[in-house]
């Protein structure tokens, strides 16, 4: 009995199919077809960029474009205006405050604290330490070399600091205040 329905359903199945459906499916004339894209005879212009992106330095700091001339002298290898910025960065940079400047004149009016604060029984008495000193930072373009020149600030400028009966500065602080602004423009300064 199980061959027989078997027969019968080979043979329902057989009838089912015709001809026609099996050509039907293997047309594909009928089908969707993409879009034709019609090509312009003319080709378009490419410009090509030649320019390249400027690469960023590995390393921070200046390098070799400034060095140290004398104690309280140094030498940046930019003009005048790149330089200022430069060293304004450093200054910030170095902790260094800005008190007042003169771009017209080359002047920055800088103070910084020389006093060692790394001890803790130092820094438990910063507090009772006099005002810092006042120095002068003088900034001279010489075509593409900037001269920057360290000296303490004249006795009108110093009154602040004077007022308490401060001794005037050393010039071992404008050597100590040059020596920080060389380090950090050589080695550590930043790009903004």
């Amino acid at each position: 009995m199980q061959i027989v329905k078997s027969l019968l359903l080979i043979v329902f199945l057989a009838s089912c199919s015709s001809a026609e459906e099996k050509s039907r499916y293997r047309d594909t004339e009928n089908l969707e077809r993409p879009p034709i894209v019609v090509v312009s005879p003319t080709k378009e212009q490419r410009t090509v960029d030649n320019s390249s992106i400027p690469k960023k330095k590995d390393k921070t700091g200046l390098g070799s474009d400034v060095y140290q001339n004398a104690p309280t002298q140094l030498t940046i290898k930019q003009p005048f205006g790149d330089a200022w910025n430069t060293l304004a960065r450093a200054l910030k940079q170095s902790g260094i405050k800005v008190t007042d400047h003169e771009r017209d004149k080359g002047l920055y009016y800088v103070t910084q604290d020389t006093a060692d604060r790394t001890g803790f029984f130092a820094k438990a008495t910063s507090f009772l330490s006099d005002d810092p000193a006042i120095y002068l930072l003088t900034v001279k373009g010489d075509g593409e070399e900037t001269t920057v020149t360290a000296a303490i600030a004249n006795a009108t400028e110093q009154s602040n600091a004077t007022q308490s009966g401060t001794p005037h500065p050393s010039a071992e602080g404008a050597e100590e205040l040059l020596q920080v602004l060389f380090k950090t423009l050589r080695d550590k300064l930043e790009e903004e």
